[in-house]
C-alpha cells in the first residue's frame, strides 16, 4: 500500500477573476514511510460545478514522482465557478495504490485585502435576507398583544434561514 501526502494545495483559495490557483503537490510513500521514486499519480478534477483544468482542458493530469517521492499537477487554472470543491488523487507503483482528497474553493477576490469577497451582488443578498429577517420579527412583534403581552403569554418567535447561495455574476 502506498500512502499519498498532501504538500501543497489542501484548502486553497484559488482566485476566478485572475484565473491563479494552487496547485495540488503530493509526496508518495511506502509502508516504511520512504519516498516513492517514479510512482504514477493521478490528479482528477471534478466533471461539472467548481473546479478547473489542466493544459489542453483537460480534467486529469497524469505525471510521475521524482527522486524526493513528489508529483505536481502542471498547468492548473480556475474555472468560473465559485465553490468548494475536491482533487481525486490516485498513486500507482506496481500492485500498490494509494490516494488522497485535496480540498480547495474558487472565489472570486476583491479589493486589497487578504479576504475573499463574493462580490457586491453576494452582499447585497445577504443584506436583504437580514432586512427581511427585521421585517418579520418586527411585523410579527407589532401584531402581538398590542404591546400589552405579559411573559405568560408571550411566544417565542423562531427564524429559520435558508442556505445562502453565491454563484458567479450574471
Amino acid at each position: 500500500m502506498l500512502k499519498v501526502v498532501v504538500i501543497e494545495g489542501e484548502g486553497a483559495v484559488n482566485n476566478i477573476r485572475t484565473r491563479t490557483a494552487t496547485a495540488p503537490v503530493v509526496e508518495v510513500r511506502d509502508e516504511n514511510d520512504k519516498p516513492v521514486a517514479g510512482a504514477e499519480v493521478v490528479f482528477q478534477l471534478p466533471p461539472a460545478g467548481p473546479g478547473g483544468v489542466f493544459h489542453g482542458w483537460m480534467r486529469t493530469q497524469t505525471v510521475r514522482t521524482d527522486e524526493q517521492g513528489r508529483a505536481r499537477a502542471s498547468g492548473y487554472t480556475p474555472n468560473d465557478e465559485a465553490g468548494r470543491f475536491n482533487i481525486k488523487v490516485t498513486a500507482t507503483l506496481g500492485n500498490k495504490t494509494g490516494s488522497a482528497v485535496i480540498a480547495q474553493t474558487n472565489a472570486y477576490r476583491g479589493g486589497s485585502g487578504p479576504g475573499v469577497t463574493s462580490g457586491r451582488s453576494g452582499l447585497w443578498k445577504v443584506l436583504v435576507g437580514v432586512g427581511a429577517a427585521g421585517a418579520v420579527i418586527g411585523a410579527v412583534a407589532a401584531t402581538r398583544g398590542n404591546g400589552t403581552a405579559s411573559a405568560a403569554t408571550t411566544r417565542p418567535i423562531t427564524i429559520t434561514p435558508g442556505p445562502i447561495t453565491v454563484g458567479s455574476p450574471r
